[in-house]
């Protein structure tokens, strides 16, 4: 076999996906150390992975610029004479750059489309051991003796991003020196979120008996739901939706005691930062691979015999009665919480 001094990594989107490859880039690494490894990712989640060691060059791919910009960087990567082409988001862009490329060796790992489809259309679980997402892009890579290293994710960012969102804490009225809660209420489909209600009674439970403070995170398009969970949690809550980058929201996450979350980017964000993660997750399972790491996380979920109904989520329920998100209550939430909150007092 040839020898490796260039790789080719392929995963556009989304947040919570491009998270989890950052395992594979490390042992991708580890396993070359001398090879150059290019990563293309879509252009609004470039700073996830701006300061990553393993990754040498990081090329962007425009999505507005539609298959002209596609035939471009195609263009562009044919130049560079890759000698490993890893596909971690098998789509038909990714399909179409790795055709044509003159690379030797091309791998990518298997979507299990049809397993999937049993499990949610039919609830016929043929997964047997369940193996989350960032696992199973190391079965891409299986025949080169590249294994996972058990040490999670991570996301890495400039001290200059901590030191602004330390600032922007301190202007809020946060004291760092006291337990921080970061609530993050949204999700991009409808049915992946918990009530409101739910996380504002958390936060002013946590609040009044753990002398907690709380910051609702999300992004610019969450602002108006994470403002209202804050002033309806009163004081000790700030609202920071929409004014941090995604390396800053990042950062933001790093100093939190325990993170608050339903299944979304901001979820995984938290656990690359090594913080304590209570995942709350209605219409998707475990087996479809994007639950947190066991290591400092629980999941609180309603075991229901319509679940799954979704793999990336839907905006409605299915069956018109949500109960999935609906019996999960706040006490439910607040116990698990205080694993790992010490007492006031």
């Amino acid at each position: 076999m040839a020898a490796i001094g260039k790789i080719l990594v392929v995963r556009l989107s989304s947040i919570g996906d491009i998270i989890l490859t950052t395992p594979l880039l490390r042992s991708l690494k580890t396993a070359y150390p001398e090879a150059s490894v290019t990563f293309i990712i879509k252009k609004q989640y470039r700073e996830l992975l701006s300061c990553c060691p393993y990754i040498d060059e990081l090329i962007e791919f425009d999505a507005k610029e539609g298959f002209a910009g596609l035939r471009k960087l195609k263009t562009l990567l044919k130049q560079q004479q890759f000698d490993l082409f890893v596909d971690i988001h098998k789509n038909w862009r990714s399909r179409y750059l790795r055709f044509g490329l003159g690379v030797d060796q091309i791998h990518s790992y298997h979507k299990q489309l049809f397993k999937r489809t049993l499990l949610i259309w039919f609830k016929i679980n043929l997964y047997g051991a369940v193996k989350p997402v960032y696992e199973r892009y190391f079965e891409a890579v299986t025949d080169l003796k590249i294994q996972y290293d058990g040490r999670g994710t991570e996301i890495h960012f400039a001290q200059e991003k901590s030191d602004h969102v330390k600032e922007l804490l301190n202007r809020s009225g946060i004291d760092l020196a006291r337990p921080l809660i970061i609530l993050c209420p949204s999700a991009t489909y409808l049915n992946k979120r918990w009530k409101a209600d739910g996380f504002i009674e958390t936060g002013r439970y946590l609040i009044s008996n753990r002398f907690a403070q709380v910051v609702v995170l999300g992004g610019p398009e969450d602002t108006e739901l994470c403002t209202s969970i804050a002033l309806a949690i009163g004081k000790g809550a700030v609202s920071l939706a929409g004014k941090l980058s995604l390396s800053e929201s990042a950062a933001q996450l790093k100093l939190a005691s325990l993170v608050i979350a339903n299944d979304s980017g901001l979820l995984h964000m938290a656990q690359s930062q090594k913080v304590p993660v209570i995942g709350i997750y209605g219409p998707t399972t475990r087996e479809l691979g994007y639950f947190p790491v066991d290591q400092d996380s629980i999941v609180i979920e309603t075991n229901l015999p319509c679940r799954p109904c979704t793999h990336n989520g839907l905006n409605k329920c299915p069956k018109k009665h949500f109960k999935c998100m609906n019996k999960i209550s706040s006490e439910q939430v607040i116990k698990a919480a205080l694993q790992y909150l010490p007492d006031k007092n």
